[in-house]
């Protein structure tokens, strides 16, 4: 009889465990599913109950979200709150009038914008203009004031107290940088010289408003005819006219 000394191995020593993977992803996947199904089924079944403060203050979410805005807006730095009704009582100067009484009042909630009225544009006045500089430009170009006279049958002092109060005696910008002395009728043109844009103004006075030739008389009853042509959108413009004329003696230009 003969005996074995080397113990037998076990039946289960050589299984390898083995993980389907794909059916373990499979049912965690649908497991999910079943999950998500079931608490968006319970969320549709649920009523939402607003807290027992937000019943009682009448609040909701929309108005919360105003409040906020509100809030944020008032906590910002520069608020600018401002109400003006009527004139105000500080003394003010020439160049700015204070408002009237007729003027709505005005207030500004956002950071660094101010509520008070723009300033409102100086009126015309013909004791703004540098005499000197009148002068100077009335001696330039009477001469061509008379020659257009004879030319266009436009009074010589009419024509000359367009040219200063358009280009406010050769100093406006449109005047030094484009020789243009009358941008009320051809504001956008550019001329070689000064008298083109004289020339070029009496000829198209001349072709628009053909009427004007029998009212040149004299100077007054010319400027009345061209208020009522449109020629200006000034509606004062006649009367900076004869302002300029009277104050500069122009009349026997």
């Amino acid at each position: 009889m003969s005996y074995q000394t080397t113990p037998a191995h076990s039946h289960q020593q050589g299984k390898i465990l083995n993980i389907n993977w794909s059916l373990l992803a499979t049912r965690l996947r649908a497991r999910s599913r079943q999950v998500f199904t079931s608490a968006r089924h319970r969320a549709a079944q649920t009523e939402y109950i607003p807290p027992t403060w937000m019943t009682r203050l009448r609040l909701t979410w929309f108005r919360i979200g105003l409040i906020a805005i509100v809030a944020f807006v008032f906590t910002q730095k520069q608020i600018d709150f401002t109400v003006t009704v009527g004139a105000p009582a500080a003394a003010t100067t020439e160049d700015s009038p204070a408002p009237s009484a007729d003027e709505p009042s005005t207030f500004s909630m956002m950071p660094g914008i101010s509520s008070t009225p723009t300033a409102r544009k100086k009126a015309w006045s013909v004791n703004d203009l540098h005499t000197t500089t009148v002068r100077a430009y009335i001696d330039r170009f009477a001469r061509v004031a008379r020659t257009e006279e004879e030319k266009f049958d436009i009074p010589a002092p009419a024509k000359m107290a367009m040219a200063i109060v358009e280009s406010e005696a050769g100093k406006a910008t449109e005047a030094m940088n484009n020789n243009n002395h009358f941008p009320a009728a051809s504001a956008a043109n550019v001329y070689d010289n000064a008298w083109s844009s004289w020339r070029a103004h009496s000829q198209l006075i001349q072709r628009r408003f053909p009427e004007l030739a029998h009212e040149s008389v004299n100077y007054q009853q010319w400027i009345e005819a061209l208020g009522q042509t449109g020629y200006s959108r000034d509606p004062l413009y006649g009367q900076k006219l004869i302002a300029v004329i009277q104050t500069f003696d122009l009349a026997d230009l």
